[in-house]
């Protein structure tokens, strides 16, 4: 393989989900498209990042000006005294779809890294997430996380820092509607509805 499409291969395989073996995959089919399919994905990433950029309050990527907040953020309507925190994006689309909340959110951004994997592991946004439970007046945080060991440890470890301080704060996880080991993200609708209405 010639090291222009080794190297694609090699940045496409630090994508979530994609391995060597798919990466070099999609390099194949992208060197089979013609080439203004090409330049169009190229000038996709070239411009988005001037377009989609993190809400200032739940931190969710949008099509939103810098320094500025999401729709769901901007919406009056929504529930103010509840915040459901979630580790990625992808997750705040699962709950939307359920139709079960209609509270705040925030993105943690990943996962602690339990003891033996903390090395070079970029730390979730726990510290921001105290900030603003501490302005906004919220008076109840859901910890919608995976039910995997990483999402369990950080859920404990979020749960401790948060009675820490804020004693009178309620907190809740998701039920075990969830099966053990399942990702927000793939759950489907009802899953999550009863994970919501069983939260403990």
């Amino acid at each position: 393989m010639s090291r222009p499409i080794q190297e694609f291969a090699d940045l496409l395989a630090q994508l979530p989900g994609i391995g060597p073996r798919q990466a070099r995959r999609i390099v194949q089919h992208l060197l089979a498209k013609d080439q203004p399919y090409r330049e169009q994905f190229g000038r996709f990433f070239e411009t988005i990042g001037g377009h989609i950029s993190p809400c200032t309050s739940c931190f969710r990527y949008d099509d939103i000006p810098k320094g500025g907040v999401c729709p769901v953020c901007a919406d009056p309507k929504r529930e103010s005294q509840t915040l459901i925190v979630v580790e990625k994006d992808v997750d705040i689309d699962g709950i939307e779809n359920s139709g079960a909340y209609h509270g705040r959110y925030f993105v943690l951004g990943g996962l602690m890294a339990m003891a033996r994997q903390r090395k070079n592991r970029a730390k979730p946004r726990t510290h921001k997430l105290i900030e603003r439970i501490g302005k906004n007046g919220i008076e109840e945080v859901i910890l919608a996380l995976s039910t995997t060991p990483e999402g369990d440890y950080t859920a404990h470890e979020i749960l401790r820092e948060l009675k820490a301080n804020y004693a009178r704060l309620k907190i809740t996880l998701l039920g075990r509607g969830l099966s053990v080991g399942a990702e927000i993200e793939y759950a489907d609708q009802e899953t999550i509805r009863n994970a919501l209405k069983n939260r403990s």
